[in-house]
């Protein structure tokens, strides 16, 4: 990995960190201020907003693909690329925000039930105020996708960490002085102008070479777009909707009192994942830029199995080695010992989703969505049985293992689609990555589950067990990658 790589990847990771711990600040705050019943109408409101911004039709992600392909390949198509986006962005927002509008009067802002008619004026000004703060942000996709296609993500990283600090300061400032939550609804619109603006800033200066105008808008640019968007939206639909589906079948076939446990232990797992998720988004503008079938053989080779061996070290440091922090801290924060069981049963899953991430994402570069979309749709079928019959099974949570098997199964079929659509080698690739740890980091897990099921073992001893596993397994990773994280320090130190 090439030093701009290891910068992109450092700042991402700092980025998803620092607006993680940001984020549960200010929702500390805002509950406390508020309390939970008036705050509560705010996420719920805030929660339209929040679909408004995944229903992008996978605009975001294709443009972000086409501009790192027409940024080295075909420069003179990227003022037409560029103009034809802003203006789908511009209209395709717009229509969003009228949809969410009205969703919000018929499901929130109509009903006394959810909101007490002497607080429906003041949220239906929150509810407009977060509107439009909605389509800033849907306009700052546009930017994000066409910077980050250039892989500059230090520059959107750097710059969302300032929004989140502007919240941050925001939401201090509101409980301090004990404002409405009118002005909590103004700060998140001004830190939504303030990244707009920094985006426009940094476009006007550093990709002046390429310009916006509505003269270079074509229709056919939009249509080959959409094209391409559509499969990347129904992956992220079929994707969003494992979560709710997991919920009902434990509601359903289990128990709907260990909905507040799933959820809890999802929480620390998707954590721990997302932050190696966002730290390698670098995989996708790379891939898009490959074209013959020598050079996508390359990247594989060079490139993919690099971040799926770093995937697999990631998780045994994360769901192995620092196993008993992980769980004491789930422990002491909410003292649910069934959280603890299902973090660990979760991640099984998530280790498996940190070696196949970069695959994934090496496909949607390389073109490849409809296999990912009907692999999506496979998945999620597979989930839904393999719940129900793990549940009727086992009669507890140990029934969330049909979850595992459903995400073994899709990464499998990730790894042979590569070996026979470019001829690559299957043993080299398992061997390269070192798949035989992860292997065994899961075998450990599984110990661990049953383990934990035992309650006259004792939770400290069985995840001490895990660690050590786990310590030995991944004791060169582990020394490797501390090498190159201090180095990376010292050359920032020094630089």
């Amino acid at each position: 990995m090439i030093l701009s790589d290891k910068n992109n990847s450092f700042w991402l990771s700092i980025q998803f960190i620092i607006t993680l711990l940001f984020s549960l600040i200010t929702l500390k705050l805002n509950i406390s201020h508020f309390g939970k019943n008036f705050f509560g109408i705010w996420i719920a409101l805030a929660s339209i907003w929040g679909l408004g911004a995944s229903l992008d039709f996978g605009f975001g992600t294709a443009l972000l693909k086409y501009v790192a392909e027409y940024h080295v390949h075909n420069k003179s198509k990227m003022n037409v690329l560029l103009s034809s986006s802003l203006v789908m962005f511009l209209v395709n927002g717009f229509l969003i925000l009228l949809l969410g509008m009205a969703l919000g009067y018929f499901f929130y802002l109509s009903n006394n039930k959810i909101i007490p008619m002497r607080s429906v004026k003041v949220f239906w000004k929150v509810f407009a105020i977060l509107g439009a703060s909605f389509y800033l942000k849907y306009v700052i996709l546009f930017f994000r996708a066409v910077v980050e296609g250039m892989s500059n993500f230090i520059m959107t990283s750097k710059y969302i960490i300032a929004q989140s600090s502007i919240v941050l300061a925001g939401v201090i400032f509101v409980t301090v002085l004990k404002l409405s939550i009118i002005f909590l609804a103004v700060v998140y619109f001004i830190s939504s102008l303030v990244l707009l603006l920094l985006f426009i800033y940094f476009y006007k200066n550093q990709i002046n070479e390429y310009k916006l105008s509505f003269k270079y808008f074509r229709i056919q640019q939009v249509k080959e777009i959409f094209k391409f968007s559509l499969s990347i939206q129904l992956m992220s639909i079929l994707g969003a909707l494992l979560d709710p589906v997991i919920k009902y079948s434990i509601g359903r076939f289990y128990n709907i009192g260990a909905v507040p446990a799933y959820e809890i232990a999802r929480k620390f797992a998707i954590a721990i994942s997302g932050l190696f998720f966002n730290a390698f988004k670098i995989i996708l503008p790379k891939a898009s830029i490959l074209k013959s079938t020598n050079d996508i053989n390359i990247f594989v080779n060079e490139g993919v199995i690099k971040y799926c061996k770093m995937g697999i070290a990631y998780s045994g440091f994360t769901f192995g080695i620092l196993a008993l922090p992980i769980a004491y801290l789930i422990k002491f924060i909410f003292g649910i010992n069934e959280a603890i069981i299902i973090f660990f049963i979760l991640a099984l899953p998530e280790s498996i989703n940190n070696f196949g991430y970069s695959i994934y994402n090496f496909l949607i570069g390389v073109g490849k969505v409809y296999f990912l979309a009907g692999l999506q749709f496979v998945n999620l079928i597979f989930v839904i049985l393999g719940l129900i019959i793990g549940f009727k099974i086992f009669g507890n949570s140990l029934g969330l293992l049909g979850y595992f098997f459903s995400v073994l199964f899709g990464n499998i079929m990730m790894v042979f689609y590569i070996k026979k659509k470019w001829n690559i080698s299957l043993q080299k690739l398992l061997f390269s990555v070192g798949i035989f740890k992860l292997i065994v980091l899961i075998i450990s897990l599984l110990i661990t589950i049953v383990l934990l099921f035992k309650t006259t073992v004792s939770l400290i001893f069985v995840l001490l067990l895990n660690s050590l596993i786990s310590i030995v397994v991944f004791r060169t990773d582990l020394l490797f990658y501390s090498n190159e994280f201090l180095s990376k320090l010292s050359i920032k130190r020094f630089s």
